[in-house]
């Protein structure tokens, strides 16, 4: 029988224990997994593991692939664009099926008691468009972003995957977004006001506060491929706010992973630091600002921070792996934001 009780007992799991033991020592096996052709729906279950699933006083053996669907399964209203969703197991005592919904909580209708989060997605905010060679061409606005998929066993360690989708070739979480707010309230969402004239190290702090840490040099390259590369955002000005962009060549600014605003939008600083020769500048302690320290110069050098990607006035310049090797970490500027990341719990 598909999906069966194992137990009514919540006590009685020595069953349930063995079971999970077994799939949870499998570190390739996933609970939510992208359909294969039909961008609405995620799959339960893809590989048809044996996944023991506590709900309340009940557990459960999912043991069939089961599609879920954004529209026919959402718990209330219709799917927007992006928007961070999450998957429920429920069940009325009996039986179990699964739920979407915008509440991180549970879905309309279940409780703590008879709903269980297993994971979640994030929509696409805009229609890729067509893209040649691109992972994402022709998905439509509202389409699930197949790498922002996440469940029990595949999630960010900084314990929030809300706005992010997961870099294989990388190896970590990454904001899909450029980052809104700052301090503990920052966050990655489409439409947000973007942050940027912030220097090096209150990005470091920003990230900080939310488990989140700056991208190095080679994992921006990974993260930003199938960008747009040397052109820049449509209107050759600031985006003011996040995502759905499209550059002067009418493609869409999203990169093969889903990553927003990666190329000729805002320069990103990252975490690696390089040395600018300058006989302009003399040896010495260094303010950073904000009263946390100095750095000290040596003779003739200048601490830099790289930045990636470039900003709406460098055309030529823009691309995933375009750097600026020139501002130094204390420095702030309108057109420089930042990305963050998380590595895999």
């Amino acid at each position: 029988m598909a999906n069966r009780v194992i137990t009514k007992d919540v006590s009685d799991n020595v069953i349930a224990g063995a079971v999970m033991a077994n799939f949870y020592l499998d570190k390739t096996a996933r609970i939510l997994e992208a359909h294969a052709s039909d961008h609405t729906k995620v799959v339960v279950n893809k590989g048809a593991y044996l996944i023991p699933i506590n709900i309340g006083n009940y557990w459960f053996l999912i043991d069939t692939a089961t599609d879920v669907d954004i529209d026919s399964d959402l718990d209330t209203g219709s799917s927007e664009a992006g928007k961070d969703y999450y998957v429920y197991a429920v069940t009325d005592g009996s039986t179990i099926s699964f739920k979407i919904s915008l509440a991180t909580t549970y879905p309309s209708g279940y409780d703590a008691t008879t709903s269980r989060k297993i994971g979640g997605f994030h929509t696409l905010c805009v229609a890729a468009g067509t893209i040649a060679g691109h992972t994402l061409t022709g998905y439509l606005v509202k389409d699930i972003l197949p790498q922002s998929i996440w469940d029990l066993k595949h999630r960010a360690r900084c314990g929030n995957n809300a706005g992010m989708v997961y870099s294989t070739a990388a190896g970590i979480w990454v904001d899909i977004y450029l980052p809104s707010g700052t301090g503990a309230s920052t966050v990655s969402v489409y439409g947000g006001t973007i942050s940027d004239a912030r220097d090096w190290n209150d990005f470091v702090d920003d990230g900080g506060a939310v488990g989140k840490r700056l991208l190095t040099d080679p994992e921006f390259q990974l993260i930003a491929a199938g960008s747009n590369e040397q052109t820049n955002i449509s209107t050759s000005g600031d985006p003011v706010t996040t995502g759905g962009h499209a550059d002067t060549a009418t493609q869409r600014m999203i990169s093969n992973i889903g990553c927003e605003d990666c190329c000729g939008a805002l320069w990103q600083w990252l975490q690696d630091t390089t040395a600018k020769y300058d006989d302009a500048i003399a040896a010495g302690w260094k303010a950073l600002g904000g009263s946390k320290g100095q750095f000290y110069l040596p003779v003739d050098t200048n601490e830099i921070k790289l930045l990636a990607g470039a900003s709406w006035a460098y055309a030529a310049h823009s691309g995933s792996r375009s750097r600026d090797a020139n501002v130094v970490r204390s420095d702030t500027y309108s057109n420089v934001s930042a990305r963050f990341g998380s590595e895999p719990l």
